[in-house]
Formats: C-alpha cells, sequence, structure tokens
C-alpha cells in the first residue's frame, strides 16, 4: 500500500494541467491513501479564484476548477491544524526553517509519517520543502520526475 501526503503545489499541477500534469496524474493514481493538512483546501481556493477570476478573468473555467479541485478534495483525508501540529514544529528544527504553511504542512506529513510502517511519499513541487522533507526522512516524488 502507497500511502502519500499531498502538498498544495502537487494538486495545483494537477488542476492547472502544468507540464508536470502527466507525472502528477500517475503519481496520484499509484497512491491507496492521500493525507494533507486543512490548509491545502484553503491554499488551493485562493490560487484558483486569483487566477481564474482575478487573472484571467473567467469565472465560467473557475466553476469548473472548482468542481474538479473539490472532486480531489474528496479523496484526501485532512488533518485539522492544532496544538499536536504546533508541538511538533516546536520540536523539530528542521520545520522551522520552512515558510510557515509550508512547516505546517511538514510537520502533519511527519505525523502521518510517525504512524505508518512505511516511508511516506512526499507529494510536493515545492524544492525547500522537498529538501526538508527528505532530511526528515520521507520519500520524494523526484524519482518520477527524471523519466
Amino acid at each position: 500500500m502507497k500511502i502519500g501526503y499531498i502538498d498544495t503545489s502537487f494538486l495545483l499541477s494537477i488542476i492547472y494541467e502544468d507540464e508536470k500534469y502527466e507525472t502528477s496524474v500517475d503519481i496520484w493514481n499509484i497512491i491507496d491513501l492521500k493525507f494533507s493538512s486543512i490548509i491545502i483546501e484553503i491554499e488551493s481556493r485562493i490560487n484558483l479564484y486569483k487566477y481564474y477570476v482575478n487573472k484571467q478573468k473567467n469565472k465560467r473555467l473557475y466553476s469548473l476548477k472548482e468542481k474538479e479541485l473539490n472532486d480531489l478534495l474528496s479523496n484526501i483525508t485532512k488533518k485539522m491544524v492544532d496544538g499536536e501540529i504546533n508541538l511538533e514544529i516546536k520540536n523539530n528544527d528542521n520545520l522551522r526553517r520552512l515558510r510557515s504553511l509550508d512547516s505546517i504542512h511538514l510537520a502533519t506529513a511527519n505525523i502521518i509519517n510517525k504512524l505508518i510502517d512505511e516511508k511516506l511519499l512526499l507529494c510536493s513541487y515545492d524544492t525547500e520543502m522537498v529538501k526538508v522533507g527528505k532530511d526528515i526522512g520521507f520519500e520524494s516524488i523526484d524519482k518520477w520526475l527524471t523519466r
């Protein structure tokens, strides 16, 4: 069984159908259990709105993409930001090296990683997050990016 932590950059790659889209979909499809922080919803919704409504002025496409986002989000188990995450950040110097939301994502991933028997697959295109994730012991999607 493959367990993955989904970061906003990875999810938006699928929504935006960017240059990493096919790889992202392939990885998405091999992951049996998908986890993230609740902040993935907030970050994704704001990003979609800014791009499709503010920048492209296309509310119709925004509606379609928001529906697609909701479908994808329904496949992800999301953890609330709580004291456990705060404690994880407080007790791990590596997590304090990142920007705040990235730190919350990795703290959430680290909590999940401690509960499973295999290495958690960190699905992110954020270079610094991937670097810190590797330092903590996560498997990254790098090997799929070189295919």
